[in-house]
This record gives structure tokens, sequence and C-alpha cells, in this order.
């Protein structure tokens, strides 16, 4: 491979990096809290779909950071529901769950791999967009992390589409009455 073509690659790939952490660590105290306002009023259940609408009505541009501010205020309100909160975010607003579970695992850094693995599960979701996104909010994680993700079957990456027919339907005679017997 040629040696500029790798040195092109590395400089691309850190300054993803650096994109990525500056878009979890640039919330403001204020923003957080204004996040944190909102949610601290919403039941422990219901907190994550909160969260999710909070990012699903910001403006396009603003998302990735209202998920970040919203994953941060929830983690601070109830860890418990933090991976629940990066998939209902992720859900909503695929193209920002690496933002949303950079923030999760930045506050939860020992679950960044379950953090990391929920978000790469949800499908729409690329791993490939989540994986740098939580190594750069948790550095010293980054074998958990990808240990996490190399273990896990990533249906959202494998197949978007859904499942298809199965065979024994399609073996079924369309006239059959589907009393079991064949």
């Amino acid at each position: 491979m040629n040696k500029s073509k790798v040195f092109v690659g590395t400089r691309l790939l850190t300054g993803v990096f650096f994109l990525i952490a500056h878009v979890v660590f640039a919330q403001t105290a204020a923003q957080i809290e204004a996040a944190k306002d909102i949610l601290v009023k919403v039941p422990a259940a219901d907190l994550a779909s909160k969260a999710a609408e909070l990012v699903a009505n910001a403006p396009a541009k603003e998302r990735a950071a209202v998920a970040s501010a919203a994953t941060q205020a929830v983690t601070s309100i109830n860890p418990d529901v933090a991976s629940a909160t990066v998939v209902a975010i992720s859900l909503r607003v695929p193209v920002v769950a690496p933002a949303a579970a950079a923030a999760a695992a930045a506050k939860l850094p020992d679950l960044a791999g379950v953090i990391a693995l929920a978000a790469a599960n949800v499908p729409g979701v690329r791993v490939d967009d989540v994986r740098p996104a939580v190594i750069a909010a948790v550095p010293s994680k980054a074998g958990l992390i990808i240990a996490a993700l190399s273990r896990a079957k990533l249906s959202s990456s494998l197949n978007p589409t859904g499942a298809g027919p199965s065979v024994a339907g399609a073996l079924r005679p369309a006239h059959s009455n589907n009393t079991g017997t064949f």
C-alpha cells in the first residue's frame, strides 16, 4: 500500500476521533442542566423515550449535541437506564447513535462495552461509527469495547431489511387449510 495513502487514512481517522470527542465533550454545563431540568420530572420508566423525543425534536444540526446532553443527563439521574436511553435515541435518530453511546460510556466507563453493543445492535446504526466514538470517549476501555463488539451478532449490519419468509411457509401450498398436517 502506498505510504501516502496510509498517512492520509491515519490523519482522517485521527480527525474523526477528535471530532467525535468534541461532540461528546462540547456540551456546556448549561446544556446538560437544561436537559436534566426537563428529564428529572419524568418517571424512570419513561426517561429513555423522553430523551429520544428531545433528540428527535431538535434541529438537525443540533441533534448530536442534544443526544449527548440528554444521555449525560439521564445517566446522572438514573444510570440504570443508560443503555435503554442509548437504544431509544438510536432507534429514533440512528445517525446520532455514536454521540449518545459515547456520552453514556464517558459517564459509565465500566459499562462502555455494553453501551457500545446496545447502540451497534440497533437497525440502521453502523458498528464502524459507534466503535471509534465510544473508544474516543473512554480510551482506557478500548480493549473491552472492541471485545464486546467483536463477539456481537450485529443483525443491524448484516440484514437491515429484516428476515424474509420462512422455508416452511414457502413450501406450504396456497390452498392448504392451515390445519398443521401435511
